[in-house]
């Protein structure tokens, strides 16, 4: 999605997925309201620091039960240009498969708290696993947000979540998968009527993960850091060469280091993975890629993009 020079819109956000949203060792979700102390005061002061040093903004996707006891932080962010956004109040893995009244109240409790600390009211909105449905879409709309960012097309990642889920997974309240019949919809932002697959809307915008053309590949950091820097690169040169918006996703625990979980008596599924690449080699990665989006696309948060 070129801008108006020529060069493609990219987007950084990330996802405040806290220790707590993890699976341990057996694959099962973690319940520990503590483990939120450390992603805030240990793992996302790494993040803003980057991203302070490279002059860059980015979309923050927050949990609303973590605003109130970190209201100091969240004030601080938006207080540097960030922009604050919805990623449900208590981050219910099943959130399609809630009621009407349910998912409003979710969405409202979740801006409320936000607004309440910081004074920004959100227009945006991310579904906890990238699923999403036409009833959370009508239920934003009702609330007044602007844009959802969760719809998650690539046929790759929903082929492993499906094989992840069925083989491997204990805890199936951690996972839902998204319709296949939803993968065919446009791969750049566009206004979203009753239908994830149409672009037939007339005011709400859909912005979806990016897939890299060909491979079909989501740009999601969590599964692209694992697969080095070089291929990293590469998907997003065919992004930007095939004209694409560029939604740069991350999640918060891709910045833990071993040393913030030598003191926590269990073992964490996804952070370990991250963790078992080195953490000034992981900084490295992503100060890379982050120059990258700034030299070759117009860097915009979520709430700025225009279809």
């Amino acid at each position: 999605m070129p801008a108006n020079n020529g060069r493609v819109q990219a987007s950084i956000n990330i996802d405040l997925d806290t220790l707590c949203e993890e699976l341990d060792e057996d694959t099962r979700l973690i319940r520990s309201t503590p483990l939120r102390a450390v992603t805030y005061q240990r793992v996302l002061p790494r993040f803003l620091e980057l991203l302070d040093r490279l002059n860059l903004k980015a979309t923050f996707f927050i949990i609303g039960c973590d605003v109130a006891p970190h209201a100091a932080t969240f004030k601080r962010i938006a207080a540097a240009g960030h922009e604050l956004a919805n990623h449900t109040m208590n981050h219910p893995k099943q959130l399609v498969r809630l009621s009407d009244d349910a998912l409003v109240q979710g969405i409202r409790e979740c801006g409320a708290a936000i607004h309440a600390a910081t004074g920004v009211t959100p227009t945006g909105f991310r579904a906890p696993g990238y699923t999403v449905s036409p009833a959370v879409l009508k239920a934003l709309r009702g609330c007044g947000y602007t844009y959802d960012s969760s719809l998650n097309a690539s046929w790759v990642y929903l082929t492993l979540k499906r094989v992840f889920k069925a083989v491997r997974l204990n805890d199936q309240e951690f996972m839902i998968c998204q319709p296949f019949a939803d993968t065919i919809g446009p791969r750049n932002p566009y206004f979203v009527g009753d239908r994830l697959s149409r672009a037939d809307g007339d005011g709400f915008i859909e912005i979806p993960v990016s897939i890299v053309p060909y491979l079909h590949y989501p740009f999601v950091t969590s599964v692209l850091i694992q697969l080095g820097l070089p291929f990293t690169m590469w998907c997003l040169r065919r992004l930007i060469g095939a004209g694409r918006f560029v939604n740069c996703n991350l999640h918060i625990n891709e910045f833990t280091d071993r040393s913030d979980l030598a003191t926590v008596d269990r073992t964490f599924y996804f952070t370990q993975q991250y963790a078992a690449i080195d953490l000034s080699e992981r900084m490295r990665y992503f100060e890379t890629l982050f120059t990258e989006l700034k030299q070759r696309c117009d860097i915009v948060l979520l709430r700025d993009v225009r279809p």
